[in-house]
């Protein structure tokens, strides 16, 4: 379980039902399905800015009742996370815990630390677990932006992202990308990598297989229910079709429905649009390695990248206007965002080692990717622009290949 049943004051919850056709690039490769159970969410509406030079300073104070810190820490590392927020240092803060209602807080206290916006709120136990109210106050205005009420059983911090969603939402006018997961591949567990999930913030960071084998290209199923991942069940990562791989379209059984690419050349890393209605992918029919993307139905693909000998990895943004992916510049690879019509491919890293395996967040507006910068493997975010690199798994994992799960339903 990826936490308890979570209640919201809202009743605007939507469960998001698609039915997932699987498109596997076609090998020797083993393909495994681990089911991952997640819950339900809510939202609010809003309106402000964006990352950039000048971050919006906010105040997250310790909510009222036990474990108010920890909540607190939680979604101040989120909104640090993000870019968009300068999160005022709490032993900076004039009035901690109390009170919580609008009309009883010194927001005079609030403006001498330099905070434009404040999170305060409760936590209070119940029978069945936490009853949590948060609230996003609008300090020069002195008047409440969004508030929230959840129930759950034990599970705070997925409470914590959520709020921040919230806050998000509030005050830039999109929703948040923190109440997601991260799959990744890692050796942190032993000889072989397996297949790793965690927050955002790099909290709740668990083993998904235990499988003593090389477990690789973790992609989550549109509902983020489970996961699809490459299992290399003799230890060899090799792939054995006469030097031809195409792209094919599976229903769940494993039948085909139909050949998407047929072609001598290697077509692989198929990725899809967010209507459903297009592919991505890497082929080098033209040469070397490059992007390219195809109609779902079949037909003539178009070549998206013409920098570089050697392009992989794309990952279609899931608002549908950007391809990102990797290009190998020199002997290093760097991650590269183009505008899904085409044009001019934008450089998002160029840090020292590999930047590779872009995976969007469900929002569209940040990068997971891995990066050999510090030697070893690990998993960093970013904007899309490139702004904001974070580091988010601890070291000594070798991480590769982030997957980033739509919203949690």
């Amino acid at each position: 379980m990826m936490g308890g049943a979570l209640e919201a004051t809202h009743d605007d919850r939507r469960s998001t039902r698609a039915a997932l056709a699987w498109l596997v690039a076609l090998g020797t490769l083993i393909f495994a399905l681990v089911a991952l159970v997640v819950p339900a969410r809510a939202q609010v509406r809003g309106t402000i800015v964006g990352p950039g030079a000048t971050s919006y300073p906010i105040a997250v104070s310790p909510l009222k009742g036990a474990d108010g810190d920890r909540f607190a820490d939680i979604v101040a590392r989120d909104l640090d996370l993000s870019g968009f927020f300068k999160v005022i240092d709490r032993g900076a803060y004039i009035e901690h815990e109390d009170p919580v209602a609008a009309d009883a807080i010194n927001f005079e206290n609030w403006k001498t630390v330099g905070a434009l916006a404040l999170v305060k709120g409760t936590i209070e136990r119940a029978s069945d677990g936490v009853v949590v109210e948060a609230r996003l106050f609008d300090v020069v205005e002195r008047k409440q932006l969004a508030g929230k009420r959840y129930r759950t059983g034990e599970d705070l911090r997925r409470i914590a992202h959520r709020f921040a969603d919230e806050i998000m939402l509030a005050l830039t006018g999109e929703r948040g990308p923190f109440d997601s997961k991260i799959a990744f591949a890692s050796r942190r567990g032993g000889r072989f990598k397996e297949i790793w999930a965690m927050s955002l913030d790099g909290g709740d960071l668990r083993a998904v297989t235990h499988e003593g084998l090389i477990a690789l290209a973790p992609s989550w199923s549109p509902d983020s229910r489970s996961l699809l991942l490459t299992s290399y069940r003799t230890g060899n990562p090799t792939l054995e079709s006469g030097g031809q791989t195409d792209i094919a379209l599976l229903d769940p059984s494993g039948q085909l429905i139909r050949w998407v690419t047929r072609d001598r050349a290697l077509d692989v890393s198929p990725s899809w649009s967010p209507d459903g209605r297009s592919l991505v992918f890497c082929s080098d029919r033209g040469g070397g390695p490059q992007i390219y993307t195809v109609s779902a139905d079949g037909g003539e693909p178009h070549r998206m990248s013409y920098s570089g000998n050697y392009n992989t990895s794309p990952s279609w943004s899931p608002k549908g206007d950007r391809i990102a992916y990797a290009s190998r510049i020199g002997r290093r690879f760097q991650v590269f965002v183009i505008d899904a019509k085409g044009g001019d491919a934008k450089q998002v890293t160029s840090s020292p080692g590999d930047n590779e395996d872009p995976s969007w967040s469900p929002d569209g507006r940040y990068l997971a990717f891995s990066s050999t910068r510090d030697g070893s493997g690990a998993i960093y975010m970013s904007d899309a622009s490139g702004a904001h690199q974070k580091r988010l798994t601890p070291a000594g994992g070798d991480d590769s290949n982030p997957s980033w799960s739509r919203w949690l339903e």
